[in-house]
């Protein structure tokens, strides 16, 4: 009869797995149910290890039961300006890391995945922040629906709207823009976003990391393209 290994090392096992789920930088419909279904088993398994210690197991047990009422509460809009300012904070956190298509996360990132990472992160913070569960919905919906640069250019589910179509982003009047807006090129394979003040970042697939640029800036190719400015509904003041 085969010895079988300790159950202890099952237990580690999976939360290496678990961990490696979250961390992976390419984002996918496999992997994101993969993500969730090990969320799903990893806290079973939590509650079930501390099934005979009462008092973790039902700390544990309340905690789930308040986040289920945070998540399915009501909620309210955020506030744009407020959005706005804390999307292009959490773009600029990603200045430097390395571009792989179809990453979304610190450990690799591409240009559409850059956007709606940034969001993504704002929402979530401010959601916290303001204990707003309408604004961490609207992050976890952005995490779970992937989406290309054509696809922000297009509307995106009804979450972008088309600001202006302009030649090029060097020959753009900001004026015309405001933070946080996206640049999608006409050929739908590239996306940029605003931070002001003549500033842009994008997760270059050419120069294979994020990096900040100030118009005017003729070296850099994507900015001599005809793109469509794009706003995020979201951000938009009414």
């Amino acid at each position: 009869m085969a010895i079988q290994p300790p159950k202890r090392s099952y237990w580690v096992g999976f939360v290496i797995i678990t961990i490696c789920l979250l961390l992976f930088p390419i984002n996918n419909g496999p992997l994101r149910c993969a993500t969730v279904a090990a969320l799903a088993i990893l806290f079973v398994a939590v509650v079930h290890k501390f099934r005979k210690r009462k008092l973790i197991f039902y700390a544990l047990i309340f905690v789930a039961i308040l986040l289920a009422i945070f998540l399915v509460s009501p909620g309210r809009k955020g506030e744009a300006e407020k959005l706005a300012n804390e999307y292009t904070d959490a773009l600029r956190t990603y200045e430097g890391t390395r571009y792989i298509w179809g990453g979304e996360n610190r450990l690799g990132i591409d240009c559409s995945g850059l956007v709606r990472a940034g969001l993504i992160k704002a929402n979530f913070r401010q959601g916290l922040l303001t204990m707003n569960p309408n604004l961490v919905r609207f992050s976890l919906s952005l995490w779970w629906h992937d989406c290309s640069a054509k696809a922000l250019g297009e509307g995106y589910r009804d979450q972008t709207k088309l600001v202006l179509s302009v030649p090029r982003i060097n020959a753009l009047d900001e004026t015309n823009i405001l933070p946080g807006d996206i640049a999608v090129t006409k050929s739908g394979v590239h996306v940029l976003a605003f931070l002001g003040g003549h500033r842009w970042i994008e997760a270059d697939p050419e120069i294979k990391r994020v990096i900040l640029v100030h118009t005017p800036d003729h070296k850099n190719p994507w900015f001599d393209e005809p793109v469509r400015i794009m706003r995020w509904t979201e951000l938009e003041s009414k």
